[in-house]
């Protein structure tokens, strides 16, 4: 009879253990379901992150890029300039709250040249819980931050000097959100600030166990095309990526008013180069991969001279110097021959702006010149009216 008993102790030992070691198993390969679902189209997952305030408008867009080594967080204005998939342009507030997210992702993406497979949108109220349940966020500004605080009566201006602050809740989602004042570091990087913090303070530094349980709980509260366990994986994943290796940069472009409407127009050259550099692994250019001739086309006496040494102390190659056509250009001028790209290098590092054009639309002006452009130039810069170069 003992014998018995003892067989019948190692059976339902050994059946516990079987049945321990299959729901590892099943735990394995769900987990790595999910991995390689994130994962499928490359080593790095692009999602689409969106805040929304009380009222659903949104004001917060960001994409956040990653792998399990880094991340990326991309800030858009919410008046960026887009065109969705019917053609017709839109801020991208309003290509996420009349067409959706899942539209807004693929018209930045065309816009950036990146696919944005993934979209979440969170409410200040889920995120003022997430930050409550952190015990306040500690938020490090490499600037001061001036903003209003819409939230008081009377609104409230505020003030925050650099370096590490905390806040609560509230005053982290004002924080992220309220309009620039003047001297203000910018929303784009208060967005971005707080958007690192949340990485450090409610992913990184949390235990597992508590992330994924922090995911589920909050996981019906939020708009995406994520599973439950999907966004558990996206929490894991990010958890051990070193905050050393976050980055954060924002678009690249300009305000215009279209039709009595504010919008931030892009510029497509320039964040095409951000996002080769950030997202692609490729390597910016510098002024040393720009070979430039400079003419002279205001008359001011040793212009061309002075703006080649300006533009070598910066690195840029001259091939040649002298003067233009004439000397009436109203502005100045950057001719491209080779790379579009090198001609957003050169403009960038002007004192004052400048227009970019082509051969075939500058087409009598680049004739005048042709003969006295030294062979292999990329760029030709012409000196027009208001170029001050000290």
């Amino acid at each position: 009879m003992r014998g018995n008993t003892v067989r019948k102790q190692v059976f339902i030992y050994a059946g516990i253990a079987l049945a321990l070691a299959a729901a590892v198993v099943i735990w394995l390969v769900f987990t790595q379901r999910n991995v390689d679902r994130l994962f499928e189209d490359g080593n790095r997952v692009n999602m689409l992150l969106v805040g929304r305030d009380s009222s659903q408008a949104v004001d917060l867009v960001s994409l956040i890029s990653f792998s399990k080594d880094d991340a990326v967080l991309f800030s858009f204005p919410t008046n960026l300039r887009l065109r969705d998939a019917s053609g017709v342009f839109e801020s991208a507030a309003g290509v996420c709250e009349t067409a959706g997210l899942a539209a807004a992702a693929e018209a930045i993406g065309t816009l950036i040249g990146l696919d944005i497979p993934f979209y979440i949108a969170a409410s200040h109220e889920v995120l003022e819980s997430w930050i409550g349940s952190l015990g306040g966020l500690v938020i490090a500004l490499d600037a001061s931050a001036v903003y209003m605080n819409p939230t008081v009566e009377p609104a409230l201006r505020v003030e925050i000097r650099a370096g590490d602050q905390s806040f609560d809740e509230s005053g982290a989602i004002v924080f992220a959100s309220a309009p620039s004042e003047p001297e203000d570091m910018g929303l784009l990087k208060r967005q971005q600030a707080f958007l690192r913090a949340l990485l450090g303070q409610g992913i990184a530094a949390t235990a597992l166990r508590s992330l994924r349980s922090a995911v589920r709980e909050s996981a019906p509260a939020l708009e995406t095309n994520l599973s439950v366990a999907d966004l558990q994986q996206v929490a894991v994943v990010l958890h051990d990526v070193p905050q050393t290796s976050v980055r954060a940069n924002q678009l690249v472009g300009e305000i215009v008013e279209i039709d009595g409407v504010s919008y931030t127009q892009p510029n497509v050259v320039g964040t095409e180069r951000l996002v080769a550099a950030l997202l692609k692994g490729l390597e910016l250019l510098t002024p040393s991969d720009v070979k430039v001739a400079v003419f002279n086309g205001n008359g001011v006496r040793l212009m061309a001279r002075r703006t080649a040494d300006y533009l070598s102390a910066r690195g840029f190659q001259v091939t040649g110097i002298g003067n233009a056509d004439a000397f009436d250009y109203e502005t100045s001028y950057v001719i491209v021959l080779s790379d579009e790209s090198k001609a957003w290098v050169l403009r960038d590092a002007l004192p004052s702006g400048a227009q970019i054009v082509f051969p075939e639309t500058f087409e009598s002006h680049y004739e005048a010149l042709s003969d006295f452009i030294p062979a292999g130039t990329d760029i030709v810069f012409i000196a027009g009216a208001g170029l001050e170069i000290e």
